[in-house]
């Protein structure tokens, strides 16, 4: 199969789609309900979220859930609860009623528990026991061929959440050092005092772009789930995978995303990364916009969209020429390096990290970023080498290379890691939200970047890892 080219994986019966879920999300869920939509014979969308607490009601971000569905253009849809029943029918129902409301056509509602899967619509003693019938996903010619296609399934979430998680020992030590000198080395540049958070003169904010949420200009009918709390994959409200998230009160989970999908009997469903609704920038002008201005107010808290000190203390036009120099030039040279398969050294990802903290460097390196596997490469990389003063913008950038590859599992916990750190930072407002909303990746398919060197945005993603 060629490197550029969607796996595609016949779902023909309830066991295929049970065994096809791991392989959407990337890993295998736990206590979730997952909901997959398809357009005629083609997944568009799925979701995964975290079981509510005994006692919630699931109806309002079933309801939400369902909309979001709806809104991908989605023809039907199977719903899949990981856990107990009394846990699990309930939330299944509520989704399945939603979802019909809406006008989305059911095609199987199934509970997995203790290695058997479950129909609640099938009564047939033959195909559907009341006892439910097992299975062993490494047996499924389904899981055989995702693992052909180089998909992998994690262990659990934790499993995923590792892959971003912060490297210690000698590595942070040396780290550390780099990353002292890197900030004497931009302070030699920009002549001004070496300082790990440069405050804003307008709000006190971070220079680092954190600042005050800021309302999304994703496409939306303002019911979206944690519309007024803080995002939390793993918080209140429903959320989905690898394509992307809607979070909300009763269920928790992560982004909600484009997949590819499973069904339930008669044609085989092909699992493939599908379009967006309406072609629409995902984020509504909040990417790199077509003058090169970042659409967030630069990333930092000023009202006339200015950057606050370039984001990072260069006050003066020479300063701030002098560090967009440096910055493009990093950022260029570590794209270089990555596509050769080389490392990063640490004084370089140090230098890179302190750079990141302007915002015009971090959105020339945002407009030079796709789904590309070598894009999700050096980004965690980043990310994981980074100071945690200087985790938003690898973060971030990371977040936004796994959306554009269908991976929103990986944006997801991405994304938890910058808003534990920096819940104002503006960029990941804006890309958590935009999850949330369960946008289509292809919503940005033939967009181009800003400025020169930007990335035309590939109409064909790579499969996910």
């Amino acid at each position: 199969m060629n490197s550029t080219e969607p796996a595609r994986l016949s779902v023909r019966s309830p066991a295929d789609m049970v065994a096809a879920v791991p392989y959407l999300l990337g890993f295998h869920p736990a206590d979730s309900v997952v909901v997959v939509a398809v357009r005629g014979r083609r997944v568009v969308f799925a979701a995964r979220g975290d079981l509510p607490a005994p006692g919630t009601d699931p109806g309002p971000a079933a309801r939400h859930l369902a909309h979001v569905v709806a809104r991908q253009d989605a023809d039907a849809a199977t719903v899949v609860g990981y856990g107990p029943a009394a846990r699990v029918t309930g939330v299944v129902d509520a989704i399945g009623d939603a979802l019909t409301a809406t006008g989305v056509v059911v095609l199987d509602a199934l509970r997995v528990t203790e290695g058997r899967w479950f129909s609640y619509l099938c009564a047939e003693p033959s195909c559907c026991p009341p006892e439910g019938t097992p299975y062993d996903p490494a047996a499924s010619q389904v899981s055989a061929a995702a693992v052909f296609a180089g998909q992998v399934a994690l262990p659990d979430r934790a499993a995923l959440a590792a892959q971003v998680s912060p490297l210690d020992g000698p590595v942070r030590l040396a780290m550390r050092r780099a990353t002292g000198r890197a900030r004497l080395r931009l302070a030699a540049l920009t002549g001004r005092p070496s300082s790990s958070s440069v405050e804003s003169p307008v709000s006190g904010a971070p220079a680092d772009g954190s600042g005050p949420h800021v309302k999304s200009p994703v496409p939306g009918d303002g019911s979206g789930l944690g519309e007024a709390v803080p995002v939390s994959a793993d918080g209140p409200g429903l959320s989905g995978e690898p394509l992307v998230p809607a979070e909300g009160p009763g269920l928790g989970g992560e982004p909600l995303v484009p997949a590819g999908g499973a069904g339930s009997g008669g044609e085989p469903l092909v699992l493939a990364d599908g379009p967006g609704s309406d072609g629409r920038s995902p984020v509504a002008d909040g990417g790199p916009g077509s003058d090169g201005r970042s659409p967030v107010a630069d990333g930092g808290p000023r009202s006339d969209g200015r950057s606050p000190v370039a984001d990072g203390g260069a006050g003066s036009g020479g300063e701030q020429r002098a560090v967009r120099t440096a910055g493009t030039a990093a950022v260029r040279a570590a794209f270089r390096r990555q596509r050769r398969g080389e490392r990063l050294d640490d004084d370089e990802v140090a230098w890179l990290t302190v750079l990141l903290t302007h915002v015009e460097v971090r959105d020339h390196a945002w407009s030079r970023t796709d789904g590309r596997d070598e894009d999700i490469s050096l980004w965690t990389d980043v990310l994981r080498r980074a100071e945690p003063d200087l985790i938003a913008a690898p973060g971030c950038l990371l977040a936004f290379a796994a959306w554009r590859s269908g991976h929103g599992a990986l944006a997801a916990v991405a994304l938890e890691r910058v808003l534990s750190a920096h819940p104002g930072y503006s960029l990941a407002v804006l890309l958590d939200e935009t999850l949330r909303r369960g946008v289509a990746p292809s919503a940005l398919d033939g967009w181009p970047g800003s400025g020169d060197g930007a990335v035309l945005r590939r109409r064909r993603r790579r499969p996910r890892r």
